[in-house]
């Protein structure tokens, strides 16, 4: 349906509140958005204005304007008066900033400026987009096409066409994936550390999520490498270690503390990144208010590197489709081939652990195990097709709350930090890619190898911005540290593509199984809810 610019003025005072709510939600009704999102946009908008009324009073004029600037859609709403950001006020309030955090769970971000003289909140929302999987499917189809009449050609001229043309044209992007990788992990870390609120919140429910969180992904991913072991070729022989192999893991154990702060942005070290990260997301949690200043800086950094990632995420497919070409160019059909190999290991993997943890829920909360699944399930669907966890998070906090009877406390705060922090199926991911390049690539898989490969995995998932793609900036560090060659990069790009819509939705039927047992174990979980079948 068309959407054309409004420009509406309104008082505060509650009936206009409600029509104002009422046109945000035909205005979102226009754009196709589920309504469960729609009613979490318009409860947070609602919620800002009532900040904006206890401020300036119900009689302050009110502009609405609503339309697409470049091709994408935004709400922006104007109130006159004093400087005045309702989203810091919110995060000052009794219960913290929820509206703001529903709508950055969702993948939006609400701005504060302040104009000639009028407080403004823009929220920019997504633009309608072609579906991800049929970008995949056309940059494959269209690679393989144009490989097939690329093989007709001369020798030379495939030479000069892929190692003069299309090596470049991947090198160069993935030059540019390197350069915002380190900037992006730091931020995306030190944010999602701030982003946890205060540091009585961490105290009393954090500490043990982010515990339960980091030792769940570790565990998963040592039970897949225990697993994986049959499918590919692995020297686990005792014998054959030495103690240097066993002293490289603990080396790397201990490198992961930087040096100084410039080098591991210089070295793309994403070890030493994340350990600053870490430091610094605490450092102003605890100092709070005195950190304001370095906090905004923060947020709005990662909102620049962000956009950048999501752009560069956009065009994906073209690389995917540059790679793969390149690849038939240059007679590496043998591994193009193969590349089902690590697909069906890590689908069959993915398939036990899941089972396996569900089983265990459901015979601890006595709840029938079909059930489970069938609650479960339309949060697996959406991000399965979508690949995006914001995508799925109306559906993913309906459930907790309302079928799997997860208090409010629990799933306000878990799930988000989940979504950032808990992502096993991801982990699992870079852990079945990693021993396949290794096998393609004749590295040797010993158990010093296994061990940093797990640690490494773990850490990355960790690490991870919960963003389509966003898993691609990992992989140069991991392929580094376990002596993978770069050349093995242009299919994992391909692989991660496919992937990414696994990992997402394994990660948030783990998220949501890891969330049931954590509200029992805090007594706020409701099983007469969750044992319901309606």
């Amino acid at each position: 349906m068309r959407v054309g610019k409004t420009i509406e003025v309104y008082s505060l005072k509650g009936k206009d509140i409600d029509r104002i709510s009422e046109k945000i939600q035909e205005f979102l009704r226009k754009l196709d958005m589920e309504s469960k999102n729609i009613t979490r946009i318009r409860l947070s908008m609602e919620d800002i204005l009532l900040d904006m009324r206890e401020r300036f009073g119900e009689d302050v004029s009110c502009i609405l304007i609503m339309g697409k600037q470049w091709g994408q859609p935004f709400i922006r709403m104007e109130v006159q008066g004093e400087r005045f950001n309702p989203l810091e006020h919110e995060a000052q309030a009794e219960y913290g900033d929820w509206s703001r955090r529903l709508l950055i769970n969702m993948g939006l971000k609400p701005l504060y400026l302040y104009k000639s003289g009028k407080n403004q909140i823009l929220l920019k929302l997504h633009k309608k987009q072609i579906n991800p999987v049929l970008k995949l499917v056309l940059a494959v189809v269209l690679a393989i096409a144009l490989g097939i009449l690329g093989r007709m050609m001369p020798a030379d001229m495939r030479t000069f066409w892929g190692e003069g043309i299309l090596t470049p044209v991947f090198d160069s992007f993935l030059g540019a994936l390197s350069t915002v990788a380190g900037p992006m992990i730091f931020l995306s870390v030190a944010w999602g550390i701030y982003s946890i609120g205060d540091t009585a919140t961490l105290g009393v429910i954090g500490k043990k999520m982010m515990l339960r969180f980091t030792g769940a992904t570790f565990l998963l991913t040592a039970v897949s490498a225990v697993m994986s072991l049959p499918f590919f070729k692995v020297n686990m022989s005792v014998e054959n270690m030495d103690g240097s192999q066993l002293g490289s893991v603990f080396q790397m154990l201990l490198d992961i503390i930087p040096e100084n702060i410039i080098q591991p942005f210089a070295e793309g070290n994403s070890m030493q990144i994340i350990v600053i990260a870490a430091a610094v997301g605490i450092a102003m949690l605890i100092l709070g208010e005195q950190t304001v200043g370095a906090a905004k800086l923060v947020e709005q950094a990662d909102y620049i590197v962000q956009y950048i990632m999501e752009f560069i995420s956009s065009i994906v497919p073209f690389f995917i489709f540059v790679s793969l070409l390149q690849m038939m160019l240059s007679d590496s059909l043998a591994q193009i081939a193969g590349a089902w190999k690590p697909i069906a290991v890590y689908v069959l993997l993915i398939l036990v652990l899941l089972a396996g943890v569900l089983l265990y829920v459901s015979l601890k909360e006595r709840i029938n195990f079909i059930l489970l699944v069938r609650k479960l399930f339309p949060t697996f669907l959406i991000a399965l097709t979508t690949a995006s966890s914001s995508a799925a998070f109306g559906t993913n906090m309906s459930c907790c709350e309302e079928k799997l009877g997860i208090n409010s406390r629990i799933a306000n705060f878990g799930l988000p930090l989940g979504i950032v922090m808990y992502m096993p199926g991801s982990a699992v991911n870079f852990l079945v890619v990693g021993m396949y390049m290794a096998e393609s690539y004749q590295t040797e898989i010993n158990l010093s190898w296994m061990l940093t490969a797990i640690l490494l995995s773990g850490i990355l998932a960790i690490a991870t911005p919960p963003i389509p793609g966003g898993g691609l900036t990992c992989y140069t560090v991991m392929f580094l540290q376990l002596g993978i060659p770069e050349e093995a990069l242009a299919l994992t790009m391909t692989l991660d593509l496919i992937f990414d819509f696994m990992a997402t939705a394994a990660s948030q039927t783990f998220l949501q199984a890891e969330l049931i047992l954590q509200a029992d174990k805090l007594e706020l979980l409701n099983r007469n809810v969750l044992q319901e079948s309606n």
